[in-house]
């Protein structure tokens, strides 16, 4: 892993520095020698930097793949709950909500072919029925009892 490499590198750069530390306290150092740690020194150092950066990118593509994978969770989640709240009955669709009442209507073949759910929209009324037809499926209606129908 590039982490583990950047961490080796930089370890190693370390401890050509202490040394060169102590030789230069002791006084018995070759000028070639220490210009030629120092350029290791910076070669670790550059190494390690570019793997820490190859990481960085590594775990940014990472964070992009899981956040991506937890938006498609969350979308599974409501398509699943909401197919579990739909249900059919009197010829359309209706959906439970969570005080145990029922909205709707909703057209039910736009629920079987798309999994939406379109509000009907009031084609004709009588005095004891009203018939819902969907703005998408123009030809398909339900006809339903008033009293089903909130504000009927």
């Amino acid at each position: 892993m590039n982490i583990l490499v950047a961490l080796a590198g930089l370890k190693t750069a370390s401890e050509l520095t202490t040394r060169i530390r102590e030789a230069l306290k002791s006084r018995e150092v070759k000028l070639d020698e220490v210009v030629a740690r120092i350029i290791e020194i910076q070669d670790l150092i550059s190494d390690g930097r570019s793997a820490l950066i190859d990481s960085q990118e590594e775990l940014m593509k990472k964070n992009e793949a899981i956040s991506s994978l937890n938006d498609e969770i969350k979308s599974l989640k409501a398509q699943a709950d909401l197919e579990h709240a739909v249900v059919f009955h009197d010829r359309a669709c209706w959906k439970k909500t969570d005080n145990g009442h029922e909205e709707g209507p909703y057209c039910p073949v736009c629920w079987g072919d798309s999994g939406k759910l379109i509000r009907g929209i009031v084609w004709h009324t009588e005095s004891s029925h009203i018939t819902f037809s969907c703005y998408i499926h123009k030809q398909a209606t339900y006809k339903l009892p008033k009293e089903m129908v909130k504000g009927y």
